[in-house]
């Protein structure tokens, strides 16, 4: 970048993301990375729950404790 060049960002780095928790059969299961949706948490954490594939995500809810809570349902379904 040439030394005149000024660069500039839509990001604030003092911006700080909300903590989150994500809610999955019982479990407390770990934030990967706060930039991550919570539909790209649950496909990551699939590897290890592999019902969270089809799994829906509920929330957020603000918790007493001021973090964000996402609930992963697992959706029932009928054959036949």
């Amino acid at each position: 970048m040439p030394e005149n060049e000024v660069k500039t960002t839509t990001e604030n780095p003092n911006t700080a993301l909300p903590k989150r928790r994500f809610l999955f059969n019982g479990m407390t299961l770990a934030d990967p990375d706060p930039k991550m949706t919570p539909r790209k948490v649950a496909e990551f954490h699939s590897l290890l729950h592999a019902e969270l594939t089809n799994a829906t995500v509920k929330g957020p809810v603000k918790a007493a404790d001021g973090v964000e809570e996402y609930t992963f349902k697992t959706q029932v379904g009928h054959f036949g």
